[in-house]
């Protein structure tokens, strides 16, 4: 069996909005981070429910991360 890699863009993906939103506003409601980025990835999920659990949360979380991680390099 040959594995490819994803053909969605997170970023670009008509889901992304959906997590996005949902991420948000469990952050606003004070939920843990965890409860926040399970938040994304239900909604990930409700947009495409054949995906695996697993590759759902990959997608909403690769979404959460490049709208919401900062990194910084001390030198």
């Amino acid at each position: 069996m040959n594995w490819r890699g994803s053909t969605i863009e997170p970023m670009t993906n008509p889901a992304a909005e959906a997590v996005l939103r949902a991420f948000e506003s469990a952050r606003s409601a004070g939920r843990a981070s965890v409860e926040c980025y399970r938040a994304g990835v239900e909604a990930w999920r409700r947009a495409y429910p054949d995906q695996s659990a697993e590759y759902a949360a990959k997608q909403a979380v690769a979404v959460i991360l490049a709208t919401h991680a900062k990194f910084r390099v001390e030198e």
